[in-house]
């Protein structure tokens, strides 16, 4: 994890020297990948993002679960397609890491659960100003790993749900193909399954639970003309 996080930081920081003269004449604007963007807007195209994940749970309180923020990271990548100079659409495909710890173990002990997911959401992005935009969309997202602290757990065995949807909403700052944000999502799907006869290896008092993720991402990237 700490050379992903190496690594976009160096490639945001090396970003707009690297850039510079991409555009016409030496100049960028903050809402420029590389220059030379398909449309005018100057709001197209692809790139690399990853940061820092704080998650939670919020639901009916269930005993035996700490709800406290997990840190985890997320990691992917990233496609804008711009309609003019405010206006544009971009999808993303994130690799993220969310979790919880739970009483579940011999004799009511401590037991950590990471949760692995693809998350793809799909944003409305509205530029501010050159340098700041907000973005809203939906987002559905993909269980493919579950872990209780080093051991591997199925899914459907395990009453968790492998689909979660919901929204995400936030800000984020350019300067070349530079970028920083911040973002909440906003998850509507249940950690577990209804019904006892779904929950197994876990524990049986979370059948029925309503919990649900709670994650705050803050994130750098780096973008690249088409």
């Amino acid at each position: 994890m700490k050379k992903i996080f190496l690594f976009l930081l160096l490639a945001v920081a090396s970003g707009p020297a690297a850039f510079a003269q991409a555009a016409p004449g030496g100049s960028q604007s903050s809402k420029d990948y590389t220059g030379g963007a398909v449309t005018e807007s100057g709001n197209t195209g692809f790139g690399i993002k990853g940061g820092y994940n704080l998650n939670g749970l919020r639901g009916d309180g269930v005993k035996g679960i700490d709800r406290q923020a997990r840190s985890d990271f997320h990691a992917g990548v990233y496609g804008q397609f711009g309609f003019d100079d405010f206006s544009s659409i971009q999808a993303e495909l994130l690799y993220s890491r969310q979790g919880f710890e739970a009483n579940t173990g011999p004799n009511g002990g401590s037991q950590r659960f990471r949760m692995d997911y693809l998350m793809l959401p799909v944003m409305y992005v509205g530029n501010f100003t050159d340098n700041l935009s907000f973005h809203v969309g939906p987002q559905v997202s993909l269980l493919n790993n579950i872990r209780k602290d080093e051991q591997s757990l199925d899914a459907k065995d395990n009453g968790f749900n492998s689909f979660d949807f919901g929204g995400v909403a936030g800000l984020e700052a350019r300067i070349g193909p530079a970028r920083v944000g911040a973002r909440y999502n906003l998850f509507l799907g249940k950690v577990f399954e209804d019904g006892p006869s779904k929950v197994t290896t876990v524990a049986s008092q979370f059948a029925n639970s309503k919990l649900y993720n709670n994650m705050l991402q803050v994130y750098v990237g780096i973008g690249f003309t088409q």
